[in-house]
């Protein structure tokens, strides 16, 4: 009997020893994020925000977002200082959360230019469009430089930008005919470009997008399952796929190894390995939709959205918090009727 109450007394000192705090549990992190997309009946474009972690969602800028023109990416270097661009030379900034937003001039250099994507390096923020288009300011905004690439590049969208270091960055283009890819380094931060070949004729599919950890470790991914690897800052590049028939419309990296992809008709992949093999997750809400994007805060906690397939449109946020076991739906397709495009989070401070 004594031996059984000195055990429940340890047990008691055990319990008011963790509930006093002196051993500090590691908190959970917290993040913002912001989603963009298409315009609404009104003609103005989507800017989402959530301060909750995903759990739920306000518009932002309507105030000032333009008649007419959509927003294809959104980019948050912190969770004050965000960026976002579209359509028709749409670019938009907020250094406050996005309680308040304020257009970017760029009419200098590209007046009516369909942005479709974004990178920020430190200082630098680079922008990429139609027509081989790579534009890049160095004073937030101030003034913009164009980049000249190969002549080739003026016949592709350049669909995705990734400044790994202020000298190495990476583009990626697709278009609708033969060949349908290219892939574009810079080794002097834009001053001059090289075209990158890459091995099995991979340049005949178009490519979506590229991310990298570093200057050894960089994906580039695009249609029809189609991705590429390199883990020597491309002095070899391994082809991987095709996975599916479903384009691979978004990636982002954990790590060097592990990595996520948001794809067509409702398809979740995860690398573990550098791409060597994928685990299809299980996805959740309306099955007639594309994914375009994901972002993620950690190996637990990740948003992608989406948009219908076909006719009716609508849009969609998914969520997860055990990496990808379980995925809730956290916008519906009944709350969105707006095709959604990119996502982007940011840790919240305490």
């Amino acid at each position: 009997m004594k031996r059984k109450i000195l055990i429940a007394f340890v047990g008691l000192l055990v319990i008011l020893f963790l509930v006093s705090s002196c051993i500090p549990f590691p908190k959970a992190k917290n993040y913002r994020a912001w989603v963009v997309g298409q315009t609404d009946t009104n003609g103005i474009a989507i800017l989402y925000f959530s301060d909750d972690s995903g759990e739920t969602w306000t518009r932002q800028a309507m105030d000032i977002l333009p008649e007419g023109k959509s927003l294809e990416d959104v980019f948050s270097v912190d969770q004050n200082t965000v960026w976002a661009c579209g359509s028709g030379g749409l670019l938009l900034k907020t250094t406050n959360g996005g309680s308040d937003w304020e257009t970017v001039e760029v009419s200098e250099v590209a007046a009516d230019s369909f942005f479709s994507f974004l990178s920020i390096f430190e200082d630098r923020i680079w922008v990429s469009g139609d027509e081989g288009l790579v534009i890049f300011s160095d004073d937030y905004g101030g003034s913009w430089t164009v980049c000249d690439l190969p002549e080739m590049a003026s016949e592709y969208i350049i669909q995705g930008i990734h400044a790994i270091t202020e000298d190495v960055i990476y583009a990626v283009g697709n278009k609708s005919t033969p060949r349908a890819g290219i892939v574009l380094r810079s080794e002097d931060g834009g001053q001059s470009w090289e075209e990158i070949e890459l091995p099995n004729n991979y340049n005949d599919n178009g490519w979506i997008g590229v991310k990298a950890t570093d200057e050894d470790h960089i994906v580039i991914h695009g249609g029809q399952g189609h991705y590429v690897v390199t883990a020597n800052g491309g002095k070899q590049w391994v082809t991987g796929g095709p996975l599916f028939a479903k384009d691979l419309n978004s990636l982002v990296m954990l790590d060097s190894s592990t990595y996520w992809a948001a794809c067509d008709f409702d398809t979740i992949i995860l690398t573990k390995n550098s791409g060597i093999s994928w685990e299809e997750q299980p996805p959740a809400g309306t099955s007639n939709s594309f994914l375009l994007g994901i972002d993620a805060l950690n190996k637990n906690n990740a948003l992608v959205v989406g948009s219908s397939a076909g006719y009716p449109q609508f849009g969609k946020i998914l969520r997860t918090k055990d990496g990808g076991k379980n995925w809730e739906v956290v916008l519906s397709a009944e709350e969105c009727p707006v095709t959604l495009t990119h996502v982007s989070i940011a840790e919240k401070s305490m």
